[in-house]
């Protein structure tokens, strides 16, 4: 279950590698331009942003497909009483008729088995794409039931803040094991200036907030 949840962070995370900024408002405090749920509210809205000069892993690869640069993204999380059902077909509608200048962006049977995977840790996602300006730009849509969440995997969410304090001889061999197996680092993990550590701190906080949530998280190559 801990391989398959950094997975997912992966596939949730790949279209992320060019970015959104979006054509069309965004609801007041969101700074991705981009349709929430019906009535959702709009809890956190953060800049992120991390510049590279080598791609170390396949998480980063999917996350950075770019290459060498520096790369600047928000994350929106924004919180809801609605359950998992309406959420689901919210984004299956957004799916079928994406939002104007706007196409899905990841295809294929093998998105669909991760997507299978992912709904029975409480969490569904998306990822659109649209061209500004000469440039691609994506932005990925997540649904999540943090209580489901972590009744599945929060064992190694906690894991994780906790090892971000760890004596140097314990972390770092569990950072290289982590590494290999999804391409993402502790310290990704635990920055919030990176995707997927922006990511985990929207789960931690969508737990705070004892609904269900949106998180909407955007990227652009500068």
């Amino acid at each position: 279950m801990k391989r398959w949840c950094f997975a997912v962070l992966a596939a949730v995370l790949s279209a992320c590698s060019s970015g959104s900024h979006g054509s069309a408002g965004g609801p007041a405090g969101d700074p991705i331009a981009f349709p929430l749920f019906d009535g959702a509210n709009v809890l956190s809205a953060h800049h992120w942003h991390r510049t590279i000069t080598a791609q170390p892993g396949a998480g980063d690869h999917t996350v950075f497909a770019q290459g060498a640069g520096t790369y600047d993204g928000h994350d929106v999380v924004a919180g809801t009483q609605a359950f998992m059902p309406a959420l689901e077909a919210w984004l299956g509608e957004l799916s079928a008729h994406p939002p104007e200048g706007y196409a899905v962006a990841v295809t294929g049977n093998g998105i669909d088995s991760v997507r299978t995977h992912t709904r029975e840790l409480g969490l569904d996602f998306q990822a659109f794409s649209n061209m500004e300006s000469g440039k691609r730009h994506g932005v990925v849509v997540m649904v999540v039931d943090p209580a489901v969440l972590n009744d599945k995997a929060g064992s190694m969410l906690q894991l994780i803040g906790r090892l971000k304090y760890a004596p140097k001889i314990i972390r770092d061999p569990l950072d290289a094991q982590i590494r290999r197996q999804t391409g993402f680092s502790l310290n990704d993990a635990t920055n919030p200036d990176t995707p997927v550590g922006a990511a985990l701190a929207a789960i931690n906080e969508l737990q705070d907030f004892g609904g269900r949530g949106i998180v909407l998280i955007d990227a652009v190559k500068q």
